[in-house]
């Protein structure tokens, strides 16, 4: 199996959270109609447990052996390195490609709302390392962010010239015009979501004529409300539609799943069929980075 969208904060074992609070906090559980915003709150927990390059390290192996377990043979682990404190983002991005077992690589996050010179940043740093194959912009958009979404173009454009893997996290319960965006100005080749790629037809034509893949992440859309129901999430359309999807995880921890059990999700609630997820599959492979 192939897994292109697993964030390493939102997977980690809930032993590296025990070790540092004693347990791990119920509260940081996703659960249905959550909203983004507290979901994406979770994250503060986990982040404050792997700050330094060496708990880095250590969470991207036991991450890598945890998706081998789980029959993943290839993918891409995302994180955000500016968030880890304890080290540079030089350093932490060092420790967590020394980390990596198997064939497994890192895609950085930079975030909506922070300053492009960060995300810019990222991408100087993934040029100098191999298993470093991609940028993501994660998070969601807020009105008090100083920085839209096009602030962000020249730095994924630099990531085109050095032949980075782009995704955007783009159309999470949000207009479709935002995966527009994404394509056409930062040059997305995936797109994280992507929920509303069918709520305007200019959007479908662009995400078929430029080959782009769909990141879905069912568990996390119904936990964090964009969908109502499993069986709301718009997939067997895109099959239908002729749009290239993957099955994903987006956190297994906080979601508390695994491929196979979203493979299972898809099937029973949104009537994807064996042969059709194998065909997911497929894309998954054709869209590593």
């Amino acid at each position: 199996m192939v897994e292109l969208h697993c964030h390493l904060d939102g997977s980690l074992r809930e032993s590296t959270i025990s070790k540092f609070l004693g347990k791990t906090p119920k509260e940081i559980y996703f659960h249905k109609g959550m909203g983004l915003e507290k979901a994406l709150d979770s994250f503060r927990v986990t982040l404050g447990t792997i700050q330094s390059a060496d708990l880095v390290k250590e969470a991207v192996y036991n991450l890598c052996i945890d998706l081998n377990m789980g029959g993943i043979y290839g993918g891409e682990i995302r994180f955000a390195p500016q968030l880890h404190y304890g080290n540079s983002v030089e350093e932490i991005v060092e420790a967590a490609v020394s980390g990596i077992w198997g064939n497994i690589n890192i895609i950085l996050c930079g975030l909506y709302g922070e300053h492009p010179r960060v995300l810019d940043r990222l991408v100087e740093v993934a040029r100098l390392h191999d298993r470093v194959v991609g940028i993501d912009l994660a998070g969601a958009p807020s009105d008090n962010h100083r920085w839209s979404l096009l602030d962000y173009s020249d730095a994924f454009t630099k990531a085109k010239d050095y032949g980075l893997g782009r995704t955007v996290h783009a159309g999470e319960g949000r207009p479709a015009k935002e995966i527009e965006v994404a394509i056409n100005f930062l040059h997305a080749q995936r797109i994280g979501h992507g929920l509303s790629v069918l709520d305007d037809w200019k959007t479908m034509d662009l995400v078929r004529e430029k080959d782009v893949l769909i990141e879905a992440c069912l568990s996390s859309n119904y936990h964090t409300g964009c969908i109502n129901e499993y069986s709301d999430h718009p997939m067997k359309q895109w099959f239908e539609n002729d749009i290239k999807f993957s099955l994903c995880t987006d956190n297994t921890l906080l979601s508390q799943t695994t491929l196979e059990k979203e493979f299972h999700l898809a099937r029973k609630h949104c009537g994807l069929t064996k042969e059709e997820i194998r065909q997911t599959q497929f894309w998954a492979k054709e869209k590593l980075f």
